[in-house]
């Protein structure tokens, strides 16, 4: 995870390397970086990207779990949460429904990465 101009960004990647638990290991451990990024005053983190266009496009219950705490955790802090989908209309139908179900007011999913960063580091007092 990085921060910059306001926004921690958090890049997900096959790793063809590691097992499912494995990963589901490394999900659980981001939720730990989500909650810190919550903590940090909003003046210094507006909001985060995630970026799943090169994540595996499924993942099992204990990912799920974890990427739901994640969304919950800056729903709760008010922060916004852009989430860039693959092209692949699993991930990206995957992604919604968490997304409605955890951060409804605060997250969305793009398909640009462009338009995510514009939008997780725009003000909250900018528009409605």
């Amino acid at each position: 995870m990085t921060l910059g101009d306001g926004v921690a960004t958090c890049r997900v990647w096959r790793r063809p390397d590691v097992s499912r638990d494995v990963g589901a290991a490394y999900a659980r451990e981001m939720v730990g970086m989500f909650q810190r990024v919550a903590r940090e005053p909003a003046l210094r983190v507006r909001g985060a990207v995630m970026d799943l266009r090169e994540a595996t496009l499924s993942w099992g219950p204990v990912t799920q779990a974890a990427l739901g705490e994640m969304f919950t955790t800056l729903e709760a802090a008010s922060r916004r949460i852009a989430v860039v989908a693959a092209d692949n209309a699993l991930q990206m139908m995957s992604i919604s429904s968490l997304l409605k179900a955890h951060a409804p007011k605060f997250g969305r999913v793009f398909g640009s990465p462009d338009d995510a960063f514009r939008w997780a580091g725009m003000n909250r007092h900018a528009f409605g």
